[in-house]
């Protein structure tokens, strides 16, 4: 007779360790032609069958003893059931597998196994017990603690005891880290195809959410950062999605907690106990207050949560960087257009005066040779040098745009005294202020030296006094010049129409205006120009002022060469 033994706590049934000679032509088990893909396992059992089958066959008890070492060792949960479900054998590995200890399960049904799960489980026992071969089994289970647990199952039908029901033995395999790592994936690559679908960031942000849940979180939401500890949700999905800040959800970190992990560029993690959530930074070109944050009631989020997250926030930056780069494109072909648009009327305008002025003084020649005053003839070719002097500066605002666009801005410092520049400005516009009323006042300094471009120098002090008394309504115009040891500093400040508060943080913004071309002539570039000539001089150009009370432009330079 084959030796039986009867192990621990297993009852009245009994477990055969060595399995009947195969029919002629079959293997051992008779399982073992099932598919064998997954890691070698099913290898592994038959392995397993081969060496109980084979110490049955020898001599003395050997062969139980080897049996038992293996179940103890083996790192595969390892069980033996009845056909309806009822343990008989529970390995250690199996006890660390599912948190179920032997004298737990042993003599009672699985309990890892409920409703659908349990039939797809019992049909695949009844089987493996008749010798239907049937493949390895996947199925989705679940820990003592209720965590999910995905198994791959290989099993085998023991040889029919002397009494007993039908018994079958199964290796389970821990698959739920490949599945989630796979999910992960998944998710990923459907991140880079959703994510770059959409060319506006609301949209983009929508998405992201939406993609998170349920797929890795239960709610997800996108915060802004708007000042320093004030912060505001942009766009949620899923669970508790709609509740503020600070509101007592329990899956929702305030606002001091999403302003740290916007502020560290670092995780936040908090995984004590469910609820938990899961923060990481969000951050593109052109917005770095942002952070991502996902919530959970069931598992707590570890650190592959932590690093999925992380992947997710940088292919969501980087299809906000796409978003943020194509509306700068079609910001650029607008103000291309514009540029066109507004070049065209602006170098017509003069042209048109300076032809018109040709026209009357040449008919005015042919008529009469000697009877054209002098007067006249002088008034008609300084009109024509002021026009042909506006087309040559906004020709040079044109160039120095091309200029600075691509990088080729140069500057050639040198000595230069501040002071003796600003009264060389002041006397070359004189006529222009003679002939727009208004008085020009200088405060200098009787030392204002420094290492810096002189030609752009002089393009920005005469862009600023050219503004002031543009839009001075011929009110007096002070250019104030003070000194420190290391920097100087230049304010030029007018009495005139001043600028609204919510037009200053645009004024030194290419092609933009606070005030209505049809009012005032020009295109746009000056103060863009005066910023860009400072900032590369190393210096910083700053603007206050009060609607209908004036404007004062502020230049700081340092002193020594850049």
């Amino acid at each position: 007779m084959r030796p039986e033994r009867t192990l621990p706590g297993q009852g009245c049934s009994t477990f055969a360790t060595a399995w009947p000679p195969c029919p002629e032509g079959r293997s051992s088990p008779r399982y073992s032609h099932a598919p064998m893909q997954h890691d070698g396992w099913g290898d592994s059992m038959t392995m397993l069958a081969a060496l109980g089958q084979a110490e049955a066959r020898r001599s003395g008890a050997r062969g139980p003893a080897m049996l038992e070492a293996i179940l103890q060792v083996s790192p595969l949960a390892i069980h033996l059931m009845d056909v309806d479900g009822t343990v008989r054998l529970w390995n250690p590995a199996a006890e660390r597998l599912f948190g179920w200890s032997r004298e737990d399960v042993l003599g009672h049904r699985a309990p890892w196994a409920t409703d659908a799960r349990w039939e797809k489980f019992r049909r695949h026992q009844e089987q493996a017990t008749q010798g239907m071969e049937p493949p390895c089994l996947e199925l989705e289970l679940h820990r003592r603690d209720g965590t999910p647990l995905h198994v791959e199952l290989w099993a085998a039908p023991m040889p029919p005891a002397t009494t007993g029901p039908a018994q079958c033995l199964g290796m389970l395999v821990d698959v739920t880290e490949r599945r989630r790592g796979e999910a992960h994936r998944r998710l990923l690559s459907e991140a880079s195809e959703v994510l770059g679908s959409s060319l506006e960031q609301d949209a983009t942000l929508e998405h992201l959410v939406r993609l998170a849940v349920p797929a890795c979180a239960d709610s997800c939401r996108v915060f802004l950062e708007d000042a320093p500890g004030e912060v505001r949700c942009v766009a949620s999905a899923g669970l508790d999605a709609r509740e503020p800040l600070n509101a007592g959800t329990p899956l929702v970190p305030d606002e001091a907690a999403v302003s740290r992990i916007i502020a560290s560029g670092e995780p936040a993690l908090h995984d004590a106990e469910p609820p938990s959530w899961l923060g990481v930074p969000l951050a593109w070109p052109g917005r770095k207050g942002a952070a991502l944050v996902f919530s959970r009631t069931g598992r707590t989020f570890d650190a592959r949560d932590v690093a999925l997250a992380r992947e997710l926030a940088r292919r969501a930056s980087l299809a906000l960087d796409h978003v943020r780069q194509y509306h700068e494109a079609c910001q650029a072909i607008r103000a291309r257009e514009e540029l066109l648009a507004i070049a065209s009327h602006e170098l017509k305008s003069p042209l048109s005066a300076l032809q018109l002025q040709v026209q009357n003084l040449r008919t005015a020649l042919e008529r009469s040779p000697d009877a054209v005053p002098r007067e006249r003839l002088h008034r008609g070719l300084d009109l024509m040098g002021r026009q042909a002097k506006r087309q040559a500066k906004l020709i040079d605002a044109l160039l120095d745009v091309s200029r600075i666009h691509a990088g080729r801005l140069e500057l050639n410092p040198e000595p230069v005294d501040l002071g003796a520049l600003v009264r060389e400005v002041a006397e070359r516009l004189e006529p222009e202020l003679a002939g727009a009323g208004t008085r020009l006042t200088l405060t200098l300094p009787l030392e204002a030296h420094g290492y810096w471009d002189r030609l752009r120098l002089d393009q920005v002090l005469t862009n600023l006094v050219s503004n002031a008394m543009k839009y001075g309504r011929g009110n007096p115009v002070q250019v104030t010049l003070s000194s420190t040891q290391a920097h100087v500093r230049l304010d030029v400040r007018d009495a005139g129409i001043g600028i609204a508060p919510e037009h200053l943080h645009r004024l030194f913004h290419r092609f933009e205006r606070a005030v209505s071309g049809r009012d005032y002539s020009g295109v746009g570039l000056g103060l863009w120009i005066v910023r860009e000539v400072v900032e590369a001089m190393g210096g910083h150009v700053t603007v206050s002022s009060e609607l209908g009370v004036g404007s004062t432009f502020t230049v700081v330079l340092p002193r020594a060469r850049g």
